[in-house]
């Protein structure tokens, strides 16, 4: 338990100073954009790779960072009609399932990446594997998260449990 605490310490820094510097470098590169296109009429073709590069991070690791947070989409109708203890065995299978679809994006995502190592951008003519590595590098980052929180669920509800039959 102390590697996972160790590893999300530092995977969570990560991942916000990705979130904080994409979204950074959009407004900066978009309003620079905007400014050398209407105002000085030359536009920076460049910005276009930059843009897409950082917004394809932000998306890629904020889905990462929500997993941690448990700040995913999910419906809590149904669930909040089961019992307690019912309410967390299913929410483990759900999360068992989406560490499924998250080992998934990770493999199949390393396969996707490295069909970009002959493509370049446009106008950076970075390899197109720069941009869709988040892909797989988002599917472990989910995969890490949510096995931290079925680890934990197991924990509530195995407290749960032992704490029945006690005065």
């Amino acid at each position: 338990m102390v590697v996972f605490k160790f590893i999300d310490k530092y995977l969570t820094m990560l991942l916000r100073f990705i979130l904080g510097a994409s979204s950074f470098v959009i407004f900066v590169v978009t309003f620079a954009a905007v400014v050398f296109r209407y105002v000085l009429k030359a536009p920076l073709p460049w910005s276009q790779d930059v843009i897409r590069l950082a917004f394809t991070y932000m998306i890629y690791f904020g889905a990462a960072y929500c997993v941690r947070e448990n700040a995913h989409l999910n419906i809590d109708v149904g669930l909040s009609l089961l019992s307690n203890k019912l309410r967390a065995i299913v929410e483990i299978f759900i999360n068992i399932v989406l560490f499924g679809f998250f080992i998934f994006l990770l493999v199949f995502g390393l396969q996707f990446a490295t069909t970009g190592m002959k493509q370049t951008s446009s106008y950076l003519m970075l390899p197109m594997t720069i941009y869709y590595i988040g892909v797989p590098l988002s599917g472990a980052f989910m995969a890490f998260y949510v096995v931290q929180n079925i680890v934990k669920q197991i924990q509530k509800l195995s407290d749960k449990k032992g704490g029945e039959g006690t005065c």
